[in-house]
């Protein structure tokens, strides 16, 4: 079975040999454009940011042809996904809505997913065979994305009031009292431990989260709730991703909410001090 990829990191000089270095060490073949990539292939894979999934859908539509499987595994409003599904629909290729409902590290093949869609009974015998843990939630595009959507309205939500208790805490010298007093609200959460946890997955994915939360404000909206908190999550992670602490620690991002606070007000005060 062959595998092949196409990533726009190719085009670009400066991360091209890094990204060909990644396809050599898991016997990935290169593709030099997503059509090459598609051309012929029996399942085809979106995995970009959730602004970009209309994109990439236009992106292999002159690759497509009847019977193959588009799996779109972004995460991002059920009516982007909807109007994604539309385009390869009418290219002759089958939709599948993909939710990944937790990261995929450590879990690898056994994360959870949720999927639907017109191709989602077709790809059930695959992912069975890889012993993947997934659920057919409807052959409708956007149910499967409306359920990750609505569940990261909290998760990520979380995520960004943690990064701005403790970076608030921190500066003031008063995190461990907050934490203590945060653990004796909701026993059992190891606030530390979880702070660290919560806000290394913002330093490393801010830019991917904050698109994604982009989507749940969206959703929302369509909904007719509105977005108020997801769109604040989204401008949080945002914040994050600018300030790129991520390039302070090329060891390795710690899990210690205290270095990384530090870090991150440090950052935060040189953006905004006056050359």
């Amino acid at each position: 079975m062959e595998i092949r990829s196409y990533d726009i990191k190719t085009d670009d000089p400066l991360t091209r040999d890094g990204k060909l270095d990644d396809y050599a060490r898991h016997g990935v073949t290169p593709a030099l454009s997503a059509v090459e990539a598609a051309m012929g292939a029996d399942i085809i894979v979106s995995a970009v940011t959730a602004d970009a999934i209309l994109d990439a859908a236009d992106s292999v539509l002159p690759a497509l042809g009847a019977g193959q499987l588009y799996l779109d595994i972004n995460s991002a409003a059920p009516s982007k996904k909807q109007r994604a599904a539309e385009r390869i629909a009418e290219a002759g290729g089958s939709y599948v809505d993909v939710a990944v409902m937790a990261p995929v590290h450590p879990g690898l093949h056994r994360t959870p997913l949720l999927i639907g869609g017109p191709g989602a009974k077709r790809i059930e015998a695959l992912f069975k065979r890889l012993r993947m843990n997934f659920e057919i939630v409807s052959e409708d595009v956007g149910d499967a994305s409306t359920v990750k959507m609505v569940r990261s309205i909290m998760i990520k939500g979380i995520e960004s009031l943690t990064v701005e208790c403790v970076l608030a805490a921190v500066k003031a010298g008063i995190d461990d009292r907050i934490l203590d007093s945060l653990e004796k609200s909701f026993p059992g959460m190891e606030w530390k431990r979880r702070a660290g946890y919560m806000m290394e997955r913002v330093v490393r994915h801010g830019q991917r989260r904050a698109a994604e939360m982009r989507e749940v404000a969206a959703t929302l909206e369509d909904m007719g709730i509105g977005g108020t908190m997801a769109t604040a999550t989204a401008e949080r992670q945002q914040w994050m991703a600018d300030l790129a602490p991520s390039v302070r620690f090329p060891d390795g991002i710690p899990d210690d909410y205290r270095v990384l606070a530090e870090t991150i007000l440090a950052l935060h005060g040189e953006k905004n001090t006056p050359s």
